[in-house]
């Protein structure tokens, strides 16, 4: 009886194992995360924003801060900058054996030629939703 009860649960067990499993990858089983975003017109040394802002003259390098907590080693983080919903730059860079730094990315002067509403997204790995969204203008 104590045979066919466990022999019961594995299977149970194995069951809620592969259909998890088979749900697909839509989360990330990572608890990294990138919080405190704000755009900024330089980084320090520490790469900490130099100031907090949130418009830039045309012809102007771009810079976005923020916070990397709990990211295991060799994970992705994605910026995709946009003007207006279309995508104007995607740079990927690797946090290597760093868990928790500031970090920044930087949309170069010569892609910032345009006057309007821009956005820089910052993802983890192959996360459908970003970690932050950070609005901007151009004039």
């Amino acid at each position: 009886m104590k045979k066919n009860k466990l022999t019961l649960y594995l299977v149970a067990i194995t069951i809620m194992m592969v259909s998890v499993l088979l749900m697909g990858a839509s989360c990330s089983a990572t608890s990294a995360n990138v919080s405190n975003a704000v755009m900024t017109t330089g980084v320090d040394d520490s790469s900490l924003p130099i100031d907090e802002v949130t418009s830039f003259p045309v012809n102007t390098d771009v810079y976005v801060a923020a916070e990397l907590h709990n990211a295991p080693d060799d994970t992705d983080i994605t910026f995709i900058w946009y003007l207006e919903d279309q995508v104007v730059d995607s740079v990927t860079i690797n946090n290597g054996d760093v868990s928790d730094a500031p970090l920044w990315g930087i949309l170069p002067a010569e892609l910032v030629t345009t006057p309007g509403n821009y956005a820089v997204e910052i993802y983890i790995d192959d996360r459908e939703d970003p970690d932050t969204v950070t609005e901007f203008t151009v004039k």
